[in-house]
């Protein structure tokens, strides 16, 4: 059968898996790309679940953050829509994605839809966030290196919103990753934070990867594994321990075509 999809393939693209074949048959060839098509599909669950779990958490997290806040655009748990700052000038461009694209869902229910005529909601916003939105709120290399300014107290405003906000939307943080000798200063605070949000840059780039069929044959899957299992339990333990036990995707991993 994978054989036979071969001929539905580039030459460049096939390339890619006759040099990671030692005996470089169509047949081996074959079997390569489909066994990473069925490595793919056991990372599509996993990747699916953390997603969603990175989406609720962090909504509930900056919820509860601005309704408290005293600053402008505070009060309100509908933070896409009404923001303190530093989330103000975050939030802007993923916030107008998120209202055109929930505004698009909602005009093309169909009569019978349960909500048909039903007006957007912060939960649709939240529903249209997509992995690149969830990991621009937290720290990376990528905004660090790029937008870094530095407010009054020496960090940058995502840095800010880390201790005070974001990070709450990991309330396992500290098992998963314990302080230890340091103690748990907000320097070290910020270091797990940048930590955390290139685990979720790594698994949101794998994960882009997978759904466009792109090769990922020299990947570290393993420990984009580990990585996508610890975000989890760093949320919920209990979460965590469940994806771990549905995941295929160390079986798959172990079943990789020997050429």
């Amino acid at each position: 059968m994978p054989a036979r999809i071969l001929p539905h393939l580039s030459n460049p693209r096939l390339a890619v898996y006759r040099a990671e074949c030692g005996d470089p048959t169509d047949a081996n060839v074959a079997a390569l790309y489909a066994w990473q098509g069925e490595l793919h599909a056991a990372w599509y669950e996993v990747l699916g679940y953390v997603e969603m779990m990175l989406r609720h958490s962090l909504d509930n997290a900056l919820a509860d953050w601005n309704v408290s806040n005293t600053f402008p655009g505070g009060g309100s748990r509908e933070w896409l829509t009404n923001a303190a700052r530093p989330l103000d000038s975050f939030k802007t461009k993923m916030a107008e994605d998120a209202k055109s694209c929930a505004s698009r869902a909602a005009a093309q229910r169909a009569p019978t839809h349960p909500r048909s005529g039903a007006s957007v909601t912060h939960d649709d916003l939240v529903a249209q966030l997509t992995f690149g939105n969830l990991t621009s709120l937290l720290l990376t290399k990528s905004n660090q290196l790029t937008h870094r300014k530095v407010k009054k107290t020496g960090r940058s405003g995502r840095e800010n919103l880390w201790l005070n906000a974001t990070i709450n939307a990991f309330p396992h943080i500290d098992t998963e990753w314990p302080p230890g000798a340091r103690g748990n200063t907000n320097d070290r605070k910020i270091d797990v934070g940048y930590y955390v949000g290139n685990t979720a840059e790594n698994l949101r780039r794998l994960r882009n990867r997978v759904g466009h069929h792109e090769q990922t044959l020299n990947a570290n899957h393993a420990a984009r594994h580990d990585e996508a299992l610890a975000l989890a339990r760093a949320i919920d333990p209990a979460a965590g321990a469940a994806i771990t036990s549905l995941s295929s995707v160390p079986k798959v991993l172990a079943e990789r075509p020997k050429s």
